[in-house]
Formats: C-alpha cells, sequence, structure tokens
C-alpha cells in the first residue's frame, strides 16, 4: 500500500482543513463520504475537486466499501459510538478531537479499536504543528534547563454559534463542555508532549462573559496546573476572541525561555544561557520553523498529522500520538469540570474515584450550575422541564427504533415543550385554534427537542423549557419548518413516528417530501416517556388530587333529596375553581340510575338514592380521578358489603405492587382472589396511568393489560366496580409506585356515607 483512502464522516468546518491541508497528498486520499442525508453526501463529493468521491448515506454500505480508514468529524458525543462502529468494520480511525466527552467513552474507544485490531488516533493537530514540535525537541534537549512554569493560551471567536440554543457547539452534553474542552484538549495534549509529563492536578475558573443561555457552558477558562514531574502551569482558552484565532505559548526554565505566538511570521523566539546555543547563546533567537500566518499553520499541521497516521497505517506503526495520550488530555479538561463542581484543585485520582462511582459524564449534566454568569449580561432564564425528560425520551426513542417523533396533539406538543396548548392552561386560544395555526413539536433519537408554534404567541421563551423554536402562521410554514428540520437532524429517509391523530395536510407533505421515510404510528413512545413521573408531576397529580377531594366532600355535605345534578356540578366547580385548579377534566356523577356519563340533565335526588361523584381536577395541566358514594338514608347492607369486598380486591392489588412486579401476573393474581371471595362476582377492574390525561395508559382492565413490570414514579389507578340495582358501585384510588411498593394519594374513606 503506497496511498490509503479514507472514507469521511462529517463535514463540517474541521473537513476543510483536511480537505486543503492534503489535497497534493500522496499518503492520503479521500474517496467516500458518509452523511444520513444522501443529498448532503452528494453535495459534498461533488464540491470535493481532488478526486472522485462516493457518496453514500448508508452507514453500513459505506463501511463495507473499499476505503483503508475513516476520518470522524462529528460533534463529540458521538465520538464514541460512530469510532466503535467503523473499528467494528475493521477501519482504521481518525478521529477529531477531544477524543470523547466522558473518561468511559474515551475507554470504549480504545477497548474497541483493540478488540477489532485497528489503529486508532485523535486528529490533535497541535502535537504536529511545526512550531510545536521545535519547542519539544528543544525542551527534552535540555536548552532551556528543568521548566518551572508553563504558560498557554487558545483564542477564537464562537460568539455567533453559542448564539444558537440548537447549536451542539458549548452544549455541555453534546459537545463535553465549553471552551475548556473545545480547545482546552488541544493545549494540554501539546504541553504535556512536550513537557513529556503529566497533568497530575487542575484547578479551573469558568465563566459565561458574551453569551447568557441556560443550556450553554463557559465560553471562557482559566486553569492552572501542576504536573507530575514538578512544573506549575497556566492554560487559558477563550470563545471570545474578536481577532484572528491565535494561540500562543510561554515556558521558563532554569536557563531560558520559550514564546510563541501563531500571529507572529516567525511563531518561535527563545532566550537560552545553554552552551548549546553557540552565538544565540543569551539574546533573542528566532528559529526557522514551517508557518504562516492563520488559517494556514493549521493546514500545515493537519496535513503533518494526516500523513502520519497515514504512515502508521502503511508500515504497521502506532502512532506517536497514542490514544492514551488524547485520553489524558480529555482527563485533564474533566478535571478541570471537577475543579469548578468542587471549588478547589481536582486530581487524576479524584477523577477516577468519580469515574468509578457515579461516572464523569454527572460533571457535565450539571455543568452550567458551576458556571458563573457575568452580571452585566441580561439574564436569560429557561423553564425547566415539569416532567419531561431527556435521557428517558431518547431511551423511549431507542426502544421503538424511531430516528424522529412528530407530535401534533396539544397533550404531547404541551409534554414536550411546555406550550401552553391544553384546554384549562393559560392561553386555551392555543387549543382552540390548533387546526388552524397548527402547533408542532419534534423529538429526535437523542432526546432533542424542538418547537413550531404559532408566531404572534411571543411568551413562548417566558413559558416553554424549549430553546429551539420557530414561529409559523399557519400550515404551510409548519411544513416548511418540519421539513426543514428533517433535513436538518439528517433524518431524510429514516424512521419517522406520528401519533395516530396526525394531521392528513403533514402526513401528505412527509409522503411527498420524504417518500423513502418509514412513516409509523407511534403513540406507545411518547406514552412511554409519559408513563414515569417527576417529583413535580406526582406533587401537581396530588394536589388535583386534593382539589377533587375537596369537591366531593362538599357534595356529600350539602347532598340532600331535592337536590339536582345541576346543583352538584355548580358546586363542584365554584370548589375546584376556588381551590386554586385551572379547570376540570371531568366531573362526572350519577344519582340513583341516572346515566353517569351524561349529568347535568335536572336529575333530581330523592331519599334512598345512592349518589355517585367521579371528579377530575386539573391542576397546572395534571388530573386526578377521585370516586366516591353519598346515600341519602341508610347504606344497604349488600352495598356495604359489597364495597367492602371491592376494597379488598383493591387492597389485594395495593399490597402487591412494587417496581419489578409484573402487571399482568398481579392482575391475574388479583382477579383469581376476587374470585375466590365472591364467585359469583361480575366485577371488572381497571387500572389506568394518570397525569397530563385522566386515563393515559391502561396498565390492566377491560381495554387491555400490560405485560410489564410496575416502575419507580407510575401514577395509576386502582377501580374495582359491581353492578348494584340498577346503577354501578365501586372504589377508585390513585397510587404512586415507591422504591419499595406503593403510596395511596387519595385519603377520602372508601366506604359510602350515609346521609
Amino acid at each position: 500500500m503506497k496511498q490509503v483512502k479514507f472514507g469521511i464522516i462529517g463535514a463540517g468546518g474541521a473537513w476543510s482543513f483536511h480537505s486543503n491541508a492534503c489535497a497534493d497528498s500522496e499518503l492520503v486520499r479521500f474517496t467516500a463520504v458518509y452523511d444520513v442525508n444522501r443529498k448532503q453526501a452528494v453535495k459534498k463529493a461533488r464540491r470535493y475537486k481532488v478526486n472522485e468521491m462516493a457518496p453514500y448515506d448508508d452507514l453500513g454500505e459505506f463501511l463495507a466499501s473499499d476505503i483503508d480508514a475513516v476520518l470522524v468529524m462529528v460533534p463529540h458525543i458521538y465520538h464514541e459510538k460512530v469510532v466503535s462502529r467503523c473499528a467494528e468494520a475493521g477501519k482504521h480511525v481518525l478521529c477529531e478531537k477531544p477524543m470523547a466527552t466522558t473518561l468511559e467513552g474515551c475507554r470504549a474507544m480504545i477497548n474497541a479499536c483493540r478488540k477489532a485490531g485497528v489503529k486508532l488516533m485523535i486528529a490533535e493537530n497541535h502535537r504536529f504543528l511545526p512550531a510545536h514540535t521545535w519547542i519539544h525537541d528543544t525542551v527534552q534537549r535540555g536548552l532551556i534547563g528543568d521548566v518551572l512554569l508553563v504558560r498557554a493560551y487558545e483564542g477564537v471567536n464562537e460568539i455567533p454559534g453559542l448564539s444558537l440554543p440548537d447549536f451542539w457547539k458549548g452544549d455541555p452534553l453534546r459537545a463535553g463542555g465549553g471552551s475548556l474542552m473545545d480547545m482546552g484538549a488541544h493545549k494540554f495534549a501539546a504541553l504535556e508532549w512536550i513537557l513529556e509529563d503529566r497533568v497530575e492536578s487542575v484547578s479551573a475558573m469558568l465563566a459565561k462573559q458574551a453569551i447568557n443561555l441556560p443550556e450553554k457552558a463557559e465560553d471562557n477558562a482559566l486553569t492552572m496546573l501542576r504536573f507530575s514531574g514538578g512544573p506549575i502551569g497556566e492554560v487559558v482558552v477563550s470563545f471570545t476572541q474578536m481577532t484572528t484565532p491565535f494561540n500562543s505559548m510561554e515556558i521558563y526554565g532554569t536557563q531560558g525561555t520559550i514564546l510563541e505566538n501563531h500571529m507572529w511570521e516567525r511563531p518561535v523566539r527563545i532566550l537560552s544561557h545553554h552552551p548549546e546555543m553557540g552565538e544565540h547563546k543569551q539574546q533573542w533567537y528566532e528559529p526557522e520553523v514551517e508557518h504562516a500566518p492563520f488559517p494556514v499553520y493549521y493546514s500545515i499541521s493537519v496535513k503533518h498529522e494526516d500523513e502520519h497516521f497515514a504512515r502508521c497505517i502503511i508500515e504497521d506503526t502506532e502512532p506517536e500520538f497514542s490514544p492514551e495520550d488524547a485520553m489524558s488530555a480529555v482527563e485533564a479538561v474533566l478535571m478541570g469540570y471537577l475543579s469548578a463542581h468542587t471549588g478547589r484543585a481536582a486530581t487524576r485520582d479524584e477523577l477516577e474515584e468519580l469515574a468509578a462511582g457515579q461516572g464523569t459524564r454527572s460533571l457535565l449534566e450539571d455543568l452550567n450550575e458551576h458556571v458563573p454568569v457575568d452580571k452585566r449580561l441580561p439574564e436569560v432564564k429557561r423553564v425547566e422541564p415539569i416532567g419531561f425528560d431527556k435521557d428517558r425520551a431518547a431511551e423511549a426513542m431507542e426502544r421503538h427504533d424511531l430516528d424522529v417523533f412528530i407530535a401534533t396533539s396539544p397533550v404531547n406538543v404541551y409534554y414536550l415543550t411546555g406550550l401552553p396548548t391544553l384546554h384549562a392552561e393559560p392561553n386555551p386560544i392555543l387549543f382552540a385554534l390548533s387546526n388552524q395555526y397548527p402547533n408542532v413539536a419534534m423529538l429526535n433519537r437523542e432526546g432533542d427537542v424542538t418547537l413550531f408554534n404559532w408566531d404572534l404567541f411571543r411568551s413562548v421563551d417566558d413559558i416553554c423549557w424549549v430553546a429551539d423554536h420557530r414561529g409559523a402562521s399557519g400550515q404551510k410554514g409548519i411544513r416548511k419548518q418540519v421539513w426543514s428540520k428533517i433535513k436538518k437532524w439528517g433524518v431524510v429517509g429514516k424512521r419517522v413516528g406520528v401519533e395516530s391523530t396526525a394531521p392528513k395536510y403533514l402526513l401528505d407533505h412527509l409522503a411527498k417530501k420524504n417518500p423513502d421515510a418509514e412513516v409509523v404510528t407511534a403513540d406507545e413512545a411518547v406514552l412511554d416517556m409519559r408513563l414515569i413521573k417527576s417529583e413535580e408531576e406526582i406533587a401537581c397529580i396530588e394536589e388535583a388530587t386534593r382539589i377533587a377531594e375537596k369537591a366531593i366532600t362538599s357534595c356529600i355535605k350539602a347532598a340532600r333529596p331535592g337536590m339536582t345534578d345541576n346543583d352538584f356540578l355548580q358546586l363542584a366547580r365554584k370548589t375546584m375553581v376556588n381551590e386554586g385548579a385551572v379547570g376540570w377534566d371531568h366531573l362526572t356523577m350519577s344519582i340513583g340510575g341516572s346515566d353517569p356519563e351524561a349529568p347535568g340533565v335536572g336529575t333530581v335526588a330523592k331519599k334512598g338514592d345512592i349518589i355517585r361523584f367521579d371528579f377530575g381536577a386539573v391542576f397546572r395541566g395534571y388530573v386526578s380521578d377521585v370516586n366516591r358514594h353519598v346515600v341519602l338514608g341508610p347504606v344497604p347492607r349488600e352495598a356495604k358489603k359489597l364495597i367492602s369486598q371491592l376494597i379488598g380486591l383493591q387492597e389485594y392489588f395495593e399490597k402487591r405492587v412494587k417496581p419489578g412486579v409484573n402487571i399482568k401476573a398481579l392482575n391475574d393474581e388479583a382477579i383469581d382472589y376476587y374470585r375466590s371471595v365472591k364467585p359469583e362476582g361480575m366485577t371488572f377492574t381497571v387500572g389506568h396511568s394518570l397525569g397530563l390525561e385522566c386515563e393515559e395508559a391502561h396498565l390492566f382492565g377491560t381495554m387491555g393489560v400490560a405485560d410489564r413490570p410496575f416502575e419507580e414514579g407510575m401514577v395509576f389507578e386502582i377501580e374495582a366496580w359491581e353492578g348494584f340495582g340498577d346503577t354501578l358501585i365501586g372504589v377508585e384510588d390513585c397510587y404512586v409506585v415507591t422504591a419499595d411498593g406503593c403510596r395511596k394519594l387519595t385519603t377520602l374513606d372508601k366506604r359510602m356515607t350515609s346521609k
């Protein structure tokens, strides 16, 4: 082999350096490009004029082609997954820095490539800068004596990218942090190589000084370092530099000093007392180094880097810049983030302890809480989701094999974004006009959400927790926005989930624009996401339950012969509003044998009637479902006995519900138990989850039985009913699954009340 054939994955800003640098290379040839969007792959291939590039939109076909190696240039969070996939296909991997966003991710990449027997190198061009090579050799020759102090700086202007909420750069999870991860990885890798030493501890100061978006991490960072061999140092990186990008370095030793700045025509200066300096001893000297101002020096270093890796493949040698070297640079960055969390210097041992415990990803999950914001910046607040959880959403998308989910129903748009589209919310006009001015939420496989809302609604930032939102004025605008996002997310031709109630205009548009996509009904996917409730959701349901119980109690206290169902309904509505509900989900009731599904027709209560109240209040969008009875006179003995038996059935469930118990198996056991108590019984039991809807998903009962385990955080009803005379009587209570059982949210006495 005389030339290595590379395929590229991702062709953003980094690609320009690689393509320009290796245009005339005798060792590197780029022959294939992969993109999930075939049109993008074709466009990238067509624009590359050096030689023909084959476009692919299927990763398997791309990796099965005759390429020898892969150049990975995707957002940092995807490095681990993509590199592992390429290694499994037997391709050598050159991956852009930083290696990964976590220590565990770095190790997974190393293990995957070792297991597959392929070479792995991180494209750390600073390791291959001719200026840094000269500095490394000079330091190792001892020309400035023992190194005591080092200082390094890199600055760029990333303000435009940081200003876009949905752009991955600066996102703690997708980018692995802010400026420290993005550029600190450069500086730590270069310094550790130049000194042939490892960073032992890091103390970091992070700041947001240009863009105050809650979803972005630090734009400026300063770190103080201690190397295991003795030197101390400082690394400063900036996303807010308002000049041409540049790097600089200062190295102070016992016999001299080295200064480097890539804005200089000659990037390196040295003053040394060492005898080997000859005629340049004790005076500033500028050596001849291959260099040109930005962006040329980047292309120079990238060519050295790419050709070095190609040479390793051709000669079957290991890269001088090893995966362990690249991982060490990421470790130093993560030590900086650990320092920001603790407020003191962090060591490698402490980072290893964290990795072995909760994992280093935890540093990124709440990183923004530890990044002070410049007080001069206008405050930007993001509303926290009540129930939506990005990780759980991503798991559900993976479980249902969906690349994108499109929500159009008011309840799911609200759940995914917080846009007040429900019928009992501060702006019910969004619900009422949903057909004329559609509101759409889109969710991708990683759990990222975007919102397209009625563009006359100007309070989105104040109410919604979705940072990525766009206005649209009607169906045409929505169609355009949805298709644009499908292309941007790279899911053209992929598996698209829609609701069973998705509007025809949108389905027709998807069929026309995206004919190769598999469009499937995916109601179950979003119900999976909604099934496990957050603590805040549980608190909302509990408050809605309290309000519904208050309304039922008011009706029971007021009950007397001569009252009509309208009297009760009016009292219930008034009580709910006075108690803080935003509205009611349902006000179901029966008097004697009246139809419980059609109250409010003027039915008059008379002595001896059994009156059933089944109410659901709405609090912050979350609903309750409570049922109780009052008898205008003595409770019939048979009714009392029947209620007691139904309570026994309900309590059979209640005592056995806990995480891990199979719902279907428990339902079968409970029915067998009830038949042993009342063989002639005609009972039916119902268990349905409760949340933004009264019956979100049926767990057991006449609507179907779920063959899955109970999980902590599920909120659900246990209902049991029997016919009694010309009406139904029963028990209905709400529960939340806890770590070791379940807790009842309803508090009213289950037995019939006599008036």
